[in-house]
C-alpha cells in the first residue's frame, strides 16, 4: 500500500531511504507502508543523522502526510 512522506530541510537536498537516493527535500515521496530510515547523504550539516519511522495510515494531503524533518547546523 502507498504512504505518503515530505521530507522537510531549509535546503534543497537529495532524500535518502534505506541507503538509496529517494528524492528531495520539500517533495511528496510515494513510499512503502513500513519502517524506513531516512537521511540527507553528505555534507553532514543536519541533525539528527538520520531517523527511523514508521510510515503508515498516511493520505497525500497535507494534513495526513508524514513530515520528516531535518535541521540544519
Amino acid at each position: 500500500m502507498d504512504e505518503y512522506v515530505r521530507v522537510l530541510y531549509p535546503e534543497d537536498r537529495v532524500v535518502y531511504m534505506d541507503g538509496q537516493p529517494y528524492g528531495r527535500t520539500g517533495q511528496l515521496l510515494t513510499v512503502q507502508r513500513g519502517t524506513h530510515v531516512f537521511d540527507l547523504g553528505q555534507p553532514l550539516d543536519y541533525r539528527p543523522p538520520q531517523q527511523l519511522v514508521l510510515v503508515q495510515d498516511t493520505s497525500m494531503d497535507a494534513p495526513g502526510q508524514k513530515e520528516v524533518v531535518f535541521e540544519k547546523i
